[in-house]
């Protein structure tokens, strides 16, 4: 699957999408995902409208049931989740999702253009993206289609790197194996990059056969592939974590932060027969906060302290006057 699956800007850019999205800019165009900065003539604000490939046989009413799930996604009390707004088809044949704008960019875009994360960098997404995870798991539901194009990663002042995990509703899942609104409404194509249940594993999972457990599994096995990307840029090999993993980590994170954050990734891939795996999202996530504490602590030293310079002179007064607001001075005499 590719850009050929994704239709050409021309096609978008300038044009009134489903009577209310004014598509104004593109943000981003990857291989799974075209972002593009929309004006909702409804709202009088700005959005940020993803085109996904061509999916066929998709129906106005599975767009309602997509659009239900996302929104009790949304209401879940986890800020990473991003909120859907509106689901539609472009030219009858194109799913695309509205979501709350804001100012970033997709973690495929920051992969391809600024290639892997820093350990620490890595490591405190990983647990943004982990919680998100484990609440909607929490609730019931899965997200089905984890790929780093539906992690958006906001860029905003007044507070550090934020990610929101989109997407939720948008990949089919056999929702007899579910209580509850817990599967998605457009078929994920199988392609060299989609991780949907049915694809994972490059066959090692089967979505007829997918009981609730084996969709768990499958939903940690496109976790540990995406950590693994960022990690090193590259897919994991059919055996798991690649063998040159140490040297293609970028920065300097530390022997035990490199093995910690290895045996984290082969544990949510569990490819190998004598590899243990996790058992649920909360255990992700207490594995990365150690591994964070841990980063932390072999981190560079912080900057020399931005105090004024102390100054020792010798006067043959016992007392002197010092200027409020300059260096602090030392009289040694008299």
């Amino acid at each position: 699957m590719g850009h050929a699956d994704l239709p050409p800007d021309r096609v978008v850019l300038g044009r009134l999408i489903a009577n209310r999205y004014l598509v104004e800019g593109l943000c981003e165009r990857t291989e799974e995902s075209a972002s593009y900065r929309a004006y909702h003539l409804g709202l009088d604000r700005s959005v940020l409208l993803r085109v996904l490939p061509e999916r066929r046989a998709v129906t106005q009413h599975a767009c309602h049931r997509a659009l239900e799930l996302a929104d009790c996604v949304s209401k879940l009390p986890n800020a990473h989740l991003g909120r859907t707004l509106d689901v539609g088809l472009v030219a009858g044949r194109f799913p695309f999702a509205v979501y709350e704008f804001s100012k970033g960019r997709s973690l495929a875009a920051v992969l391809a253009y600024g290639g892997p994360l820093e350990m620490d960098r890595l490591v405190r997404l990983g647990r943004q993206l982990t919680g998100a995870l484990e609440t909607a798991h929490g609730a019931g539901m899965l997200h089905g289609s984890l790929r780093l194009d539906h992690m958006w990663l906001e860029s905003l002042a007044c507070r550090p790197e934020w990610l929101r995990l989109l997407g939720f509703g948008l990949c089919e899942l056999p929702e007899r194996e579910f209580e509850g609104p817990s599967s998605g409404v457009f078929p994920s194509a199988a392609g060299r990059r989609v991780q949907a249940p049915e694809a994972a594993g490059a066959g090692l999972f089967s979505g007829a056969e997918l009981s609730r457990d084996g969709a768990l599994r499958a939903e940690l096995y496109s976790l540990g592939c995406c950590l693994h990307e960022l990690a090193t840029g590259a897919r994991p090999s059919r055996t798991g974590v690649s063998a040159g993993w140490e040297s293609e980590l970028a920065g300097s994170p530390g022997p035990a932060v490199q093995r910690g954050l290895r045996l984290l990734v082969q544990r949510c891939l569990r490819v190998l027969p004598d590899t243990p795996g996790y058992a649920s999202l909360s255990e992700v996530s207490r594995d990365l906060e150690r591994l964070e504490t841990s980063a932390l602590s072999v981190a560079a030293p912080p900057p020399a302290s931005l105090r004024p310079p102390v100054t020792v002179v010798h006067a043959p007064a016992p007392r002197a006057r010092v200027a409020l607001g300059g260096p602090k001075v030392i009289v040694q005499g008299g």
